[in-house]
């Protein structure tokens, strides 16, 4: 029978679309891919019971060859909690990925296949892909990302256009993006869509729970009013920068900086030195990775969140500290004026001056915080992962004419 596969002795439909959702079970599930799969999928599946969704999406749980189920039709994988995670594991996921994936995508029969994360693309192209592109940052910052050997650019840009240029269409995360794929990669704008990703208001809100402020105070062992930056390390955040303006601000006394993430051992050194030479090493915390669970009462519990990244894709941690009511200080590069809008501070990128003059206003003016921590709500507002799924299914659409 067309579109259906023989299964012991029940026929099965096949489905049109694989979502791959096999990021859950890397490193990645505890960054924006991972939310962004989760998410997607909980969007989608949220259409399917309603009877909204006029296609048949699973998920794609399984990479590599091994026992289990290979998909998941509720969509509801989250991932195995006991696996432990590693760059080396993340690695070998790629690896396999790469190998096995496209037959395992064939196998099932479906007509096309969701690629959330394009790192590790599978060299089996029998099932037509649609691709995310969350930022082509190694390509775009290359002289801060890539090893300075000749050919390095280069060979990035093969890497970039193997995963893009070989999908049916690409989804971009924001508008930045979509203009960083057209300019660096050559791709027609006409085969991508924007798709912007969602905020969970259930958990990013300003609703404070019972007790979270003493959650709060032993995760980071802070009671101080504090300025929160919540996220990873690496160069184009800008941390140091952060921490010669937190200095500059003369503002110390009032507040601490408390850098939440999980930095590497070098990234926390180089952090604490530069704390050390601005004079302001006792009032710079740097609790380490902070549990999923504890992240929205830490942006509700913050003076003010402060994001002086200079590339972002999209810029998640900024959406969802708006809506949880965190006044919030950020550079308007990339994607993040699209995210931020009129909802935060805005200031220019690699701005000493300006930043520390807006950590200055954020401290001193509460008239300020409490017209952010209203306006920052209403505008996330507008950013859904059901509207983000509506938007996926129409992508879906699209390539499957194609």
């Amino acid at each position: 029978m067309r579109g259906q596969m023989h299964v012991g002795r029940e026929y099965r439909r096949r489905p049109d679309v694989l979502i791959d959702m096999t990021p859950l079970d890397t490193p990645s599930r505890l960054r924006g891919i991972g939310r962004y799969t989760a998410s997607l999928a909980q969007g989608l599946a949220e259409l399917a019971e309603e009877g909204g969704l006029d296609l048949r999406v699973e998920g794609l749980i399984r990479n590599g060859f091994g026992s289990g189920s290979l998909t998941d039709p509720s969509l509801r994988f989250s991932g195995d909690p006991d696996l432990r995670t590693s760059e080396w594991q993340y690695k070998r996921y790629k690896m396999v990925r790469r190998l096995t994936m496209g037959s395992l995508a064939a196998g099932t029969g479906a007509r096309l296949l969701h690629l959330i994360d394009p790192k590790g693309t599978p060299w089996d192209s029998r099932v037509p892909r649609i691709v995310t592109c969350h930022d082509l940052i190694p390509l775009v910052l290359h002289r801060e990302y890539l090893c300075s050997i000749p050919g390095a650019r280069a060979a990035q840009v093969a890497f970039d256009f193997v995963r893009y240029r070989s999908a049916v269409r690409l989804i971009a995360v924001s508008e930045a993006t979509r203009r960083d794929v057209v300019a660096h990669l050559g791709v027609d704008p006409a085969r991508v869509d924007v798709v912007y990703h969602g905020v969970d208001p259930k958990r990013f809100n300003y609703h404070a729970e019972e007790g979270e402020a003493e959650w709060v105070k032993a995760a980071i062992g802070v009671s101080d009013p504090f300025l929160l930056y919540l996220g990873g390390g690496d160069r184009r955040k800008r941390l140091p920068l952060l921490i010669r303006a937190y200095a500059r601000a003369q503002r110390t006394r009032d507040v601490v900086l408390v850098i939440a993430g999980a930095l590497t051992r070098h990234q926390r050194k180089v952090l604490a030195g530069e704390a050390r030479a601005a004079g302001v090493s006792s009032r710079v915390i740097f609790p380490g990775f902070v549990a999923d669970r504890l992240v929205p009462a830490l942006y509700r519990a913050c003076l003010g969140h402060v994001f002086p990244s200079i590339y972002e894709g999209f810029g998640l941690p900024v959406l969802e500290a708006m809506s949880c009511g965190a006044p919030t200080v950020t550079t308007l590069e990339t994607s993040l004026a699209e995210v931020a809008g009129e909802a935060a501070l805005g200031v220019p990128a690699d701005d000493e001056a300006a930043l520390a003059g807006a950590i200055r206003r954020l401290v001193d003016d509460s008239a300020l915080r409490r017209e952010l921590s209203v306006r920052g709500p209403a505008w996330a507002a507008h950013f859904t992962w059901r509207r983000c799924a509506d938007e996926t299914l129409t992508c879906y659409r699209k390539a499957l004419e194609e």
